[in-house]
Parts: structure tokens; C-alpha cells; sequence
């Protein structure tokens, strides 16, 4: 290990933790409302779908940064609440992941054969019964590596959070950098924390994936 990386280990560690925080906070409320988003489109429920396409429509032609400055300078102005870096962070970083998950998970509600629901509607299952044992479970599986996709990247856009000053991984970085100017090792170290973290993931996907289809 770096000397350099050895001295600043504390206080880069904090910073990872923080990463991995949010990181985890914003997969867990994105994930909830992505599920609520595609449920909702689906069904085509009036006015809520046409409401929440433009939403998704919104989100996705949004950079990510714009989204957190909105959650961190634009809505607190606006409506008189103090918020803090970390929190608007999160708040942003789980609006933005959820329209694109949300897009995946419709996707997969479309891919389940509609003779499966007539089956299911033919033995008698009410339409939430349906729902719950047949079409989601199924759809869980078809959307799982987009939305394993959309996790990974998320978990590289947090280091935009340096830009509003929360002290995660990139942050904290270029906070020692700063102090120590050694631009290759920190950053390249860093650089190597992120490539190490977002294949640990796509490994896990993966294993999920292969498990999902031994069990078919």
C-alpha cells in the first residue's frame, strides 16, 4: 500500500463508508418507487400514469448533477426547509435511479406471457394474487440485469457528491490530494476502490441470475 494511502487510511475509509451508505440508501428508495412507478404505468392507472411517464421522461433527459443541486439549493428555497448535503445526495440520487429502473421493471412486467395470467385468472387467483405470486416474481427476473446495470452506475455517479461537499470517497480524495498533491496514487487508488466495488456487484448479479435459473 502507498505511503500516502497508509497515513490517509482513516479518514479514506470514512470517506468509502459514506460512499457505500449512500450508495445502499439510494438502491433501497429507488428500488421501492421504481417498483411503485412500473406497477402503476402498467396498469395504465388514468392520470397517475401520464403523470409519472413525464416524470420518468423528466429524470432521464436531466443530468444527475442538476437533480441534486435541485434537491440541495432549489426545493429548500423554494419551500423553506433546510436540508443537508448527504440527504439532498441521497434524496436526488433515488429520484434519478428510479426512472430508470422503473423503465427495466415495465419492461419486464411486459415480457410475462399474458397465457400465464390467463391461467392463473382460469384457476381462480384474484388479480392482486396474480400480481404478487406470478407476474412479479417473473418480471423480478427478467429486469434483474438491467437492474443490476443501473445499480452499478449508480454507485459510480455518488462521487458527484463531492460537488455539493459531501466527504464520500472521491471527496475525500481530492481533500488529501489538496493536502499532499500525489494526484496518481490517490486518485489512481480510488479509481481502483470503484473497479473493485462495481464488479463485486456485477459478480453478485450474476450469481443471482444463475440461481434464478436453476430454480425455473
Amino acid at each position: 500500500m502507498p505511503e500516502v494511502i497508509a497515513r490517509n487510511l482513516p479518514f479514506l475509509a470514512a470517506g468509502l463508508a459514506t460512499t457505500l451508505s449512500m450508495a445502499v440508501l439510494t438502491a433501497l428508495a429507488g428500488t421501492i418507487l421504481a417498483a411503485g412507478i412500473a406497477l402503476a404505468r402498467h396498469l395504465r392507472i388514468p392520470v397517475l400514469s401520464q403523470g409519472l411517464a413525464a416524470y420518468v421522461g423528466f429524470m432521464q433527459g436531466t443530468p444527475v448533477l442538476v437533480v441534486l443541486l435541485i434537491c440541495y439549493i432549489a426545493l429548500p428555497a423554494a419551500f423553506g426547509f433546510r436540508t443537508t448535503g448527504y440527504a439532498a445526495c441521497t434524496a436526488g440520487f433515488a429520484l434519478f435511479l428510479a426512472a430508470y429502473c422503473a423503465e427495466d421493471m415495465r419492461a419486464g412486467l411486459r415480457a410475462v406471457p399474458p397465457s400465464l395470467i390467463e391461467a392463473a385468472t382460469a384457476l381462480g387467483l384474484s388479480r392482486p394474487k396474480t400480481l404478487r405470486l406470478i407476474v412479479l416474481p417473473l418480471a423480478a427476473r427478467v429486469a434483474l440485469p438491467a437492474l443490476i446495470g443501473q445499480y452499478v452506475r449508480m454507485l459510480k455517479y455518488t462521487s458527484v457528491a463531492s460537488v455539493i461537499g459531501v466527504p464520500e470517497l472521491t471527496g475525500s480524495a481530492l481533500m488529501v490530494n489538496a493536502r499532499v498533491f500525489q494526484p496518481f496514487t490517490i486518485l489512481g487508488s480510488v479509481a481502483l476502490v470503484y473497479f473493485a466495488l462495481c464488479l463485486a456487484l456485477s459478480l453478485t448479479g450474476r450469481a443471482l441470475q444463475r440461481r434464478f435459473a436453476e430454480t425455473t
